[in-house]
């Protein structure tokens, strides 16, 4: 029954179809916050009859979004305590920021196979920090990455500290930094951290950041996949018709 020359291009023709039929939609959603961004003051010494301070020198924010997907393409970006959007059909992308939060999102309603979807915002502080001063900052993170069909994506959130200070009459810096990476589903984290000044003031900056971001690229397409797709199996079950046909000849002759 399989040597029917219909029978055999009938299945071709569906191999064919399934072939050419996408495995699934891709789609994705991402998005990184830090808020309640605070800090405080302790005093190390209660001796040296020295009121813990800070002085803010330098307050800044920026914010970045970019977006390419397929023919479609659109960017911008801002300074200051802003918040910014851009868009094009099935993808957007927004970033903002205030002097306690910030906040990026990224979604992608279709995939195309070039896909290029970034946002980011941040801020620093520039600050001068007494003698014998703990600095201790702190912020809620959250983050959440839904991902189908895309070869990366992630979103971040960022919170450190960097200082300067004369010690023993000898410079030193000290850095502390701390990310929450996330690549799936849903994180939130506390971030918190210090830097002590010593018996001199110390120079440095509070830092804070967050990203989320796509990338689907044609070059990164692996060469082999390791689990067959449908269009595999469909030209497997094509080929063993017309294998049973043959036979079916042969054994008709």
């Amino acid at each position: 029954m399989f040597s029917h020359p219909c029978t055999i291009a009938a299945a071709l023709f569906t191999a064919g179809m399934l072939a050419y039929a996408p495995a699934h939609a891709g789609h994705g959603k991402a998005s990184a916050s830090l808020s309640n961004i605070q800090f405080e003051l302790i005093d190390l010494d209660l001796t040296d009859n020295i009121t813990p301070s800070i002085t803010f020198s330098r307050k800044s924010a920026s914010e970045s979004v970019l977006i390419r997907s397929g023919s479609d393409n659109a960017q911008g970006s801002s300074s200051g305590f802003k918040s910014i959007s851009r868009s094009v059909p099935d993808a957007t992308v927004s970033a903002g920021a205030t002097p306690t939060s910030l906040q990026v999102g990224a979604q992608a309603d279709v995939v195309e196979a070039n896909l290029n979807a970034t946002a980011t915002a941040s801020q620093t502080m520039s600050f001068v920090l007494s003698p014998s001063t703990r600095l201790s900052f702190s912020a809620q993170a959250d983050t959440v990455l839904e991902n189908e069909g895309i070869m990366l994506a992630w979103s971040s959130a960022t919170l450190g500290a960097s200082m300067d200070m004369l010690i023993n009459g000898v410079f030193g810096n000290e850095t502390v930094s701390m990310t929450l990476r996330n690549t799936k589903g849903e994180r939130s984290r506390f971030l918190f951290g210090s830097v002590d000044t010593g018996a001199s003031i110390g120079r440095g900056s509070l830092t804070a950041s967050t990203t989320a971001r796509f990338i689907n690229a044609l070059s990164m397409a692996p060469l082999a996949s390791p689990v067959p797709e449908p269009a595999s199996y469909a030209m497997l079950a094509a080929g063993l018709l017309v294998i049973g046909a043959a036979r079916g000849k042969a054994r008709k002759a």
